[in-house]
């Protein structure tokens, strides 16, 4: 079975990446392609994906002041590449393009276990808005 490389995003990638996003129940990401486009390719993001045989399959979103400070903001694998490395390849990947010398993440209860896996120390978060989110 073919490895799936790991690259930078380019555009032609754009549709599995939102397609990976709306599996997952990302729906900022799934709203406006042009939105979601400037999102994954702005300064200071880091964008990667897992190519295998012409197909996203994976994808990781960082952003990084490039020297100290990174924040791990997405992580998607298809089901059927999950549990052979991908994910820890991804962000491994976008964490070495993106520099800094440590990342920040904030994770939903599911994936608590895949990211003890890292070197790693445990701190309190949260995730701010300007206004009250609609429920």
């Amino acid at each position: 079975m073919p490895v799936p490389v790991l690259r930078p995003i380019e555009r032609r990638d754009l549709a599995d990446v939102m397609s990976l996003c709306h599996a997952e129940g990302y729906p900022s990401y799934t709203e406006d392609p042009e939105r979601t486009w400037q999102a994954l390719t702005n300064p200071g993001v880091t964008t990667v994906v897992a190519d295998w045989e012409g197909r996203v399959v994976g994808a990781a979103q960082m952003l990084s002041d490039g020297v100290i400070q990174a924040f791990l903001v997405l992580v998607l694998v298809h089901p059927d590449h999950r549990r052979g490395g991908l994910g820890r390849g991804l962000i491994e990947h976008a964490f070495a393009r993106a520099g800094g010398s440590r990342a920040d993440l904030l994770a939903e209860e599911g994936p608590v276990p895949f990211y003890e896996r890292f070197a790693h120390r445990r701190k309190p978060g949260f995730r701010l808005y300007p206004e009250p989110p609609a429920e």
